[in-house]
């Protein structure tokens, strides 16, 4: 649904009229201003264009949007002129990720996907990024998404789709809340809530806390964000967690969230998928439609 409005968007841009825009896509004119009011909505309720007398003009945030539309909307004619030459036999896409980005990531383009491709079975299969790079070596998936530094693995091509910004998360009343940021000094013998053995951002903390020197305290490990996201609600340590899976708690009054004030991890979220054979097209579509989205993330 995103791209449709984005195309609205382009349309109005070129015409610079509601009015013609409606005609040029044989629209009702209520439709277009519904497009890009939501449009408006997703991206922050920021006005996206002014009027000049009788037409419409981008803002500066619209400005800002043109490009990154245009190319989302590029890419989805790149892949629909790929599957239009291509054998659509697949019935089954196989697709490897770990729990944070099967909860906070693939469900919006899973939905999309879905919509263009009711036919196609997609299986979402969970599991750890070092595990998932062997199945994709041995051809159990199509493809996976990772959040790794970048995969160099032997066998392995990798897509990078967008970098993940770490955060601290602990409870308002906890004396570091007052902080602008966090550092690994700063959690020196604190309570921590971890995610699993095997999570990448969990040995990146461990890791940096140890070489500076400072004592690790793991209060709880959970295989879950929400439960670690309601253990901090509840005062019993500090998190360390990705932005994309907090976007959901901005107005959550029971937690704060402060930046990382060491240098980026470079944790990026990544497709990976086998070097020695060729995407099928509909995993390449899956790919197009995971960077389109990614684009709007930066």
């Amino acid at each position: 649904m995103e791209l449709l409005y984005l195309k609205t968007f382009c349309e109005l841009v070129k015409w610079g009229n509601y009015t013609r825009t409606a005609q040029e896509l044989d629209y009702a004119q209520s439709s277009v201003t519904h497009h890009i009011q939501r449009l408006e909505q997703l991206y922050g309720g920021q006005r996206l264009f002014q009027r000049k007398g009788n037409v419409v003009i981008l803002t500066a945030v619209g400005q800002k949007l043109l490009p990154y539309a245009r190319q989302m909307i590029e890419l989805q004619e790149q892949a629909k002129q790929a599957l239009s030459t291509t054998d659509l036999d697949q019935t089954t896409l196989t697709i490897g990720t770990i729990e944070s980005l099967s909860l906070y990531y693939l469900p919006s383009i899973l939905e999309q996907f879905r919509q263009q491709y009711p036919h196609i079975q997609v299986k979402i299969i969970l599991d750890q990024e070092q595990q998932l790079i062997r199945r994709v070596r041995e051809q159990q998936l199509d493809i996976a998404l990772i959040l790794d530094t970048p995969c160099q693995a032997y066998g392995i091509e990798a897509i990078s789709l967008f970098d993940a910004q770490m955060r601290v998360v602990m409870h308002p009343q906890h004396p570091l809340a007052r902080q602008s940021s966090i550092s690994s000094r700063d959690l020196h013998q604190q309570p921590l809530i971890v995610t699993e053995e095997g999570c990448t951002y969990r040995a990146y903390l461990i890791d940096k806390m140890k070489s500076q020197g400072h004592a690790s305290d793991i209060h709880l490990e959970l295989g879950n964000i929400e439960a670690i996201k309601q253990s901090v609600a509840k005062e019993w340590g500090i998190a360390f967690l990705p932005q994309f899976v907090l976007e959901q708690e901005r107005n959550n009054q029971a937690l704060c969230i402060v930046p990382w004030a060491e240098e980026d991890p470079q944790l990026y979220s990544q497709i990976i998928y086998n070097s020695t054979k060729s995407l099928s097209s509909i995993a390449t579509e899956w790919v197009t439609l995971c960077r389109a989205h990614s684009i709007m993330k930066v």
